[in-house]
């Protein structure tokens, strides 16, 4: 039996960690909770049966005091590395939320540690292991819409998600969140793309700024994606459709298309021999699911067959860095280089 414990238990820990993790009590108990609310730990303990003994207000605390196999940590993003290597080093495994830090420099010293310690370092790109995503994929690589040239992917809303602990405001500020609209929604938005194209971010180009809300960092931001195979990516994303906007999800490949709806036909693929549309059968999921139960599990086996990890810390790393390209071109102007990890 694992034993685990979660760091930050905001939001994202009562809707999925903590209810993924109680779920797999079988092989996992989740013995200490840390969050600097005690309400929050408090809440948190007693919907997850963690004692009062095992809940505290200082995640150094804990990993000190407990003797834990795996970690997840749920906190603002500039606290994922020194959380993330205090937890290896006490001998635990780590499950990121996304994204997976701040800066390079931050997952690069990530990945040496758990090198050092021979720990397990994970990232939640839950949406990859949704059903939705599983079945693009097979249609993607069963040929049907040939090569993949373009992805367009625009989700607009009309603000953050605000968090439940002692600072709710984080995602509108420069330092905890590390960017705004993009780093935290758009994150989802170009690992799927890098999936679907099956190639790497090698260049991009974005427009982002600030144009409704009163907050330190964008509402809106517009991003250019040049992908090692040739294709394009056109990613759209932002806090700044203050009555909603239409989202936009479609791969668009040489010999046909693929595109996302919701309902009863989550996924319409057309092909161009046929010409028509086909909705191949999705798995149901679970509101508010989209995969994370399934990467959840993906990584306990892991660590239970010391397998590999669902996403390993040099594929998050491609991502963030992907993601700070589109900063650096938002300030310059310019087209700006992914940098890719030695």
């Amino acid at each position: 039996m694992l034993r685990a414990g979660i760091i930050g238990c905001g939001g994202i820990t009562e809707r999925r960690h903590g209810p993924v993790l109680a779920s797999l009590h079988d092989r996992v108990k989740i013995g200490a909770l840390a969050d600097l609310a005690p309400e929050r730990t408090e809440l948190m303990g007693s919907k997850l049966g963690v004692a009062a003994q095992h809940l505290y207000t200082n995640w150094e605390n804990m990993l000190a005091q407990e003797e834990l196999d795996l970690v997840h940590i749920c906190t603002p993003h500039h606290l994922h590395e020194p959380q993330a290597i205090a937890a290896m080093k006490a001998g635990a495994h780590v499950f990121l939320e996304k994204p997976i830090a701040t800066s390079l420099e931050e997952v690069d010293r990530m990945i040496a540690v758990a090198e050092q310690t021979g720990r397990k370092l994970t990232v939640g790109h839950n949406q990859l292991f949704s059903s939705v995503h599983r079945v693009t994929m097979e249609q993607i690589r069963s040929g049907v819409i040939g090569d993949v040239f373009l992805v367009r992917s625009e989700g607009f809303g009309s603000s953050h998600v605000v968090g439940r602990g002692i600072n709710q405001q984080w995602r509108t500020q420069t330092k905890p969140g590390g960017g705004g609209a993009l780093i935290d929604n758009g994150y989802h938005q170009v690992y799927n793309a890098i999936d679907y194209t099956g190639s790497p971010a090698v260049r991009v180009y974005a427009r982002i700024g600030r144009h409704i809300h009163d907050i330190q960092v964008e509402d809106t931001a517009l991003v250019l994606i040049e992908h090692a195979s040739g294709a394009t990516t056109s990613l759209q994303v932002g806090w700044s459709a203050l009555a909603g906007a239409v989202g936009v999800n479609e791969i668009l490949g040489t010999e046909g298309q693929i595109r996302f709806g919701g309902g009863e036909t989550p996924v319409s693929v057309w092909r161009k021999d046929t010409g028509k549309w086909t909705q191949p059968i999705v798995e149901a999921e679970g509101p508010d699911e989209l995969g994370f139960p399934v990467v959840v599990q993906h990584f306990i086996d892991a660590i239970e067959n010391n397998g590999e990890v669902p996403i390993s810390g040099a594929e998050g790393r491609h991502i963030l860095a992907t993601v700070l390209a589109a900063y650096e071109s938002g300030r310059s102007g310019e087209s700006v280089k992914v940098d890719t990890y030695e």
